[in-house]
């Protein structure tokens, strides 16, 4: 009663399960399911739950069929439904970067999530406990994990948060509110053993958790022991730090989902922070957020190497003046930039709907079109207008309009700047290089390789699109006719 009574106050106090709720329980066949399927089981009538147990053969063990097989009869028993499936896990984890306990973890989750759906439950309960808390915030300390990784597992998380990435995208639900709890992180393995013994459960033994080719069972058999022989209140001292670590981020997350309102814009392929406000936050919330951004576009990465968040803040931190810059080379084909007023964090391969963009020399018909991108073209017509009209071109602005002689040399030419590219700007009496004028307007270095140029028949470059016309796009006083090439678009 004690192992119930303090379940029933630790369910009530993280407000994990409401009354009349439907629960899918993740059964391996283990003690720590065992005891949490058993338990759950013994306060459902008091708060009208209804359980449903869920078991994965991860195809990695001979005696997973066995195991099944016991979950089933486990379930019956205690007057429960159960699902059981099979997953190719090996295949998971053939992929790059991806390890075997990853792909397990990921199908285990997923397998779950579908299960709830299926049996219209709105929560998913598995049995990690107390000392696997410390095993996972040993693991995480390991491998340089910040504040979020040391405060270890939730007691309560979405499981729609869950980065399932790695699976196959048929195999990942939208999983709506469904949430996924551990009514069990206060409580030891040691109790855990306890409460099997009491209630006669007898666990099924998986030998592959005494494999110490596996990172958690090193930690769960050799070194955390050792630990335990200099504080053998290691269990609950962990237990404590990740209490108050998690009030830190919970206020620390609250803080910055405010700069993320403010400083971010996403798209897809694409999230951009305001360049001007990032510099004047803290080391802290700059790594935040660019962990936020990278997470944007790899929802199925995990964790962000720190690495790829400090080459970006070293870069900005060697050159405070620095406006524009790039591309660093970040992770899975993500690269980033600065764009004077952005930072932009980005697919290698992204094309910005909001700027035109060339990818191929294209010829452009007099009249005709020559699409920019996918929201953008050029279109060339032929123009007059009578002696003593004033003619549209008397200013010549080249943002979005120029206008050519008539006896422009033909064909005109749209393609994106080639090195050593120069113009005569219109009103100036000196040569400048392409690269100098982009520099000049501040286009972005991210967009300036796509950008696009006109040049007449004679390869005179007449027109940087949308900035700087050139001296060819001169007309007499008395012209009455001439090319107009506009630039026209489909963005809002």
């Amino acid at each position: 009663m004690q192992f119930l009574s303090a379940l029933r106050h630790f369910i009530l106090y993280e407000q994990l399960i409401p009354n009349r709720a439907r629960i899918v329980v993740g059964v391996s066949g283990g003690p720590d399911s065992l005891a949490l399927l058993h338990a759950l089981g013994s306060l459902a009538s008091e708060h009208g739950w209804q359980l449903h147990a869920a078991y994965l053969n991860h195809g990695l063990r001979p005696e997973a069929e066995m195991e099944a097989h016991f979950v089933a009869e486990i379930a019956a028993a205690q007057g429960h439904g159960c699902t059981i499936e099979r997953a190719d896990v090996r295949a998971i984890a053939a992929q790059p970067g991806v390890s075997l306990e990853e792909a397990a973890r990921q199908a285990r989750y997923a397998f779950l999530g579908r299960v709830a759906l299926r049996q219209g439950a709105e929560i998913v309960a598995v049995g990690h406990h107390a000392d696997d808390q410390v095993e996972t915030v040993f693991m995480h300390l390991l491998r340089g994990s910040g504040l979020a990784g040391l405060r270890g597992m939730m007691p309560d998380t979405p499981l729609a948060g869950l980065r399932l990435g790695a699976l196959p995208a048929e195999d990942r639900s939208d999983f709506g509110n469904i949430r996924l709890i551990r009514p069990l992180l206060s409580f030891s393995r040691t109790q855990i053993l306890a409460y099997c013994q009491k209630n006669g459960l007898q666990p099924f033994w998986d030998a592959s958790n005494t494999d110490e080719t596996f990172f958690r069972n090193r930690l769960r058999h050799d070194i955390i022991p050792q630990l335990k022989t200099i504080n053998p209140n290691l269990t609950t001292v962990v237990g404590r730090m990740t209490k108050v670590l998690r009030g830190d981020c919970e206020v620390l997350d609250a803080h910055r989902r405010q700069l993320w309102q403010t400083l971010a814009r996403s798209e897809p392929g694409r999230v951009r922070l305001d360049l001007a406000l990032f510099r004047t936050l803290s080391s802290g919330d700059q790594r935040a957020l660019l962990r936020r951004a990278i997470a944007v576009l790899r929802p199925e990465h995990r964790n962000v190497s720190l690495d790829h968040t400090e080459r970006i803040l070293e870069a900005l931190a060697a050159d405070p003046q620095r406006a524009s810059g790039g591309p660093l080379t970040l992770t899975s084909g993500l690269t980033a930039w600065l764009s004077y007023h952005w930072l932009d964090i980005q697919e290698a391969d992204f094309i910005a709907k909001d700027v035109p963009q060339i990818f191929h020399p294209t010829p452009l018909s007099l009249p005709g079109e020559v699409m920019l991108g996918p929201s953008w073209r050029l279109k060339a017509r032929k123009v007059g207008w009578a002696h003593g009209e004033t003619p549209p071109w008397h200013e010549q602005q080249a943002h979005h309009v120029i206008w050519l002689p008539s006896d422009t040399s033909l064909p005109l030419l749209v393609r994106p700047r080639h090195p050593g590219d120069r113009m005569r700007p219109f009103g100036l009496n000196a040569i400048k290089t392409i690269k100098d004028l982009m520099n000049e307007h501040k286009i972005p270095r991210s967009i300036r390789k796509h950008w696009p140029l006109v040049l007449d028949g004679n390869d005179r470059i007449v027109w940087l699109v949308g900035y700087r016309a050139s001296e060819c796009t001169h007309l007499a006083p008395d012209t009455t006719r001439a090319w107009e090439v506009s630039l026209q678009s489909d963005v809002d």
